[in-house]
């Protein structure tokens, strides 16, 4: 699971709900997920302040384990 997914799926959120929040289009949050589009600087910093990840946009899409 990527850490994108983690942390949206922690905070209750759809991913058409945090698309809304960060102003990104769900079709391209969608694909981010799936590790099928990048992560650009602009729309990754809007993603990590919609998720409240302070950290590095591009750590979003590192794989992750469920319980870390």
């Amino acid at each position: 699971m990527l850490r994108i997914a983690k942390l949206r799926n922690e905070k209750g959120l759809s991913q058409a709900k945090l698309a809304r929040i960060a102003d990104v289009n769900a079709s391209s949050l969608n694909r981010i997920e799936s590790g099928k589009e990048p992560l650009y600087p602009v729309r990754g910093r809007r993603i990590a302040d919609a998720l409240g990840w302070d950290g590095d946009p591009d750590a979003l899409l590192e794989e992750v384990g469920r319980d870390e």
